[in-house]
């Protein structure tokens, strides 16, 4: 992402009252200790370190996305958009 780090992004969603609860994945480069703490800290729901394997993540995220639009029961308040079920 040019002008904006995913950091700042996943901050600015944990902020937002009606964002706050849709699950984030982070994908990066970044092997750094630092950043996958500081990722959690802020609360992402995973950390994914690239390259891997296309086939594999796309697989595990739809079987993620089937759990969350079908199992997971969502906060009151979360935006209309985010409530799958």
């Amino acid at each position: 992402m040019p002008k904006v780090g995913g950091l700042e992004v996943l901050e600015s969603i944990r902020n937002d009252l009606k964002l706050k609860f849709i699950p984030v994945v982070i994908t990066t480069c970044s092997r750094e200790e630092s950043d996958r703490i500081t990722s959690y800290e802020l609360g992402t729901n995973a950390f994914v370190v690239k390259p891997i394997d296309v086939k594999d993540f796309v697989g595990a995220i739809s079987k993620a996305g089937n759990f969350f639009a079908t199992i997971n029961q969502v906060p009151p308040g979360t935006a209309p958009a985010l409530r799958w079920n």
